[in-house]
């Protein structure tokens, strides 16, 4: 560790994610989003096999589920925009004929949440927008997040961003991370290195954990 003002400051990737201080998000790992990314089997490996690892080591899992506003007495004009982007509708209008299936919104069964996981709905690609989650992880004493999950170049990338910002360490699990869009997948994944993001794997992590548990 380093010194600085009284504050301790990590010097290795092991004391950033200490078990004592840290938590695991897995991002949008429900059907409607997940099995879209292209990664998706990689993904899915290695996320089931570091969430194991992270509660035997006592690090909290933490698991985000998006749920749309309500189009019609919720939403914001710009989101539903992005919204008829998405769906390449030309009429808003179009947009109320999709139809909302329970199942889409559920963890898809391989990581199914453990019962002292934490589960926590979401409206934005940013975990600390509209939640609580940034009250949670301070109440459960955590300053370091790593983060695996759908899609990188969205929620990854905007929930980084802001937990860095809010003071947490933030660690991006880049073999955890995917997209539908191999591209944007990897250009996220660039940009978040370059702009000195801490990026590690899910074996590192495991090796880490294994050995202070």
């Amino acid at each position: 560790m380093f010194e600085i003002g009284g504050k301790q400051v990590a010097a290795s990737l092991a004391e950033i994610v200490a078990p004592k201080h840290s938590a695991l998000l897995i991002w949008d790992m429900e059907y409607a989003i997940g099995p879209n990314a292209f990664n998706y089997k990689e993904i899915l490996a290695n996320l089931k096999a570091l969430s194991a690892v992270a509660r035997d080591a006592g690090v909290p899992v933490f698991y985000s589920v998006q749920t749309a506003f309500d189009l019609l007495k919720e939403e914001a004009p710009v989101w539903v925009r992005v919204r008829m982007k998405r769906a390449k509708a030309s009429d808003p209008n179009q947009l109320l004929k999709e139809k909302e299936d329970p199942h889409d919104r559920e963890i898809v069964e391989e990581l199914k949440p453990q019962p002292k996981d934490i589960v926590f709905q979401k409206r934005r690609p940013d975990g600390f927008v509209g939640t609580d989650l940034d009250l949670i992880l301070r109440s459960n004493h955590v300053s370091t997040i790593l983060i695996g999950g759908v899609a990188t170049e969205g929620g990854i990338e905007g929930t980084a961003r802001t937990a860095r910002n809010l003071g947490y360490d933030i660690v991006v699990l880049k073999d955890c991370v995917g997209s539908r869009n191999r591209e944007l997948h990897e250009l996220a994944l660039k940009l978040m290195e370059q702009t000195h993001f801490d990026i590690s794997t899910a074996s590192e992590i495991s090796a880490i954990w294994r050995r202070k548990s």
